[in-house]
């Protein structure tokens, strides 16, 4: 049998110019020249955490369970917070610890986490700004490379989560709020976990663990409605193609996320979305 070859992920903030990405490359080739990186995005929007563990969250289920995905989205450096690592049935991560790893650690069924205090696995005399090239880089490689969570530092049980996001859930709607904003200015919400239980509907299971205690919330499709700031959508779709072209549609994304874009346009230019506007989607049961 072939033996496994080591996968690293990387998420970061830094933008698609400048040295850092290469940087971090470089020093994990150097512990584990024979790793496969895969650049997931360095266009996360600066210190945003929320989005970082979004994005995450939709890729890391696609990859062996063996991979370790990297994310420097960290605001923090240099200050209190921790670094860390965690091990999962899924995949292995290591991240400063603010809560981008939120969502992993909410799936999974079981999880282990150190804290990285152990400098044997850092580059020598780490700067105060640049973890992700000193520590996290050097980190992921020796995890890849065949290291033990445990060698790495001290196991702790009270990693940072982010709050669930604060929807307010109805008999009649469930209101939220604009967290992401893609390429193609389509709008991501943090209405989520909607998934088609027919084809005319759809289910909500919330994130929130507050609500996971009810049962899950089913309505028609066809009874929906999407207010946005001005403009109200009627009925959710199951693909762009369901409207005429540079018409509004409200659909579910591939993650489970209340979407909203414009068949061939873009819902941020057209719609005039903001990051953090209110959404509401309005049902009928």
């Amino acid at each position: 049998m072939a033996a496994t070859v080591p996968i690293i992920t990387l998420i970061t903030d830094f933008g698609g110019s400048g040295s850092y990405v290469g940087v971090m490359k470089g020093v994990i080739l150097s512990i584990t020249p024979q790793a496969r990186l895969v650049d997931i995005t360095h266009q996360i929007n600066p210190q945003d955490i929320q989005q970082a563990a979004s994005v995450l969250a939709t890729v890391y289920p696609y990859f062996p369970a063996h991979t370790v995905h990297l994310v420097v989205v960290d605001p923090g450096v240099g200050g209190a917070r921790r670094p860390i690592a965690v091990e999962t049935p899924h995949g292995r991560f290591v991240a400063p610890d603010n809560g981008v790893l939120t969502q992993v650690l909410l799936r999974a069924e079981r999880w282990q986490v150190v804290a990285l205090d152990n400098p044997a696995f850092w580059r020598a005399a780490p700067s105060h700004t640049f973890h992700g090239r000193d520590i996290f880089s050097p980190v992921a490689a020796h995890l890849a490379g065949g290291r033990a969570l445990s060698e790495l530092g001290t196991a702790i049980d009270d990693p940072v989560q982010l709050a669930p996001p604060q929807l307010e859930v109805t008999e009649r709607f469930i209101r939220g709020r604009v967290v992401h904003i893609d390429h193609f200015g389509n709008v991501l919400t943090d209405i989520t976990r909607l998934s088609w239980l027919a084809d005319a509907t759809v289910r909500f299971e919330p994130l929130d663990p507050r609500l996971e205690a009810q049962p899950p919330l089913c309505f028609e499709a066809a009874s929906a409605r999407v207010s946005f700031g001005w403009h109200v959508i009627e009925g959710m779709r199951h693909n762009y193609g369901e409207v005429p072209a540079k018409r509004p549609v409200a659909l579910i994304s591939s993650s489970g996320e209340l979407e909203i874009a414009v068949n061939q346009g873009s819902a941020q230019n057209e719609l005039g979305a903001k990051l953090g506007d209110p959404v509401t989607l309005f049902f009928t049961r």
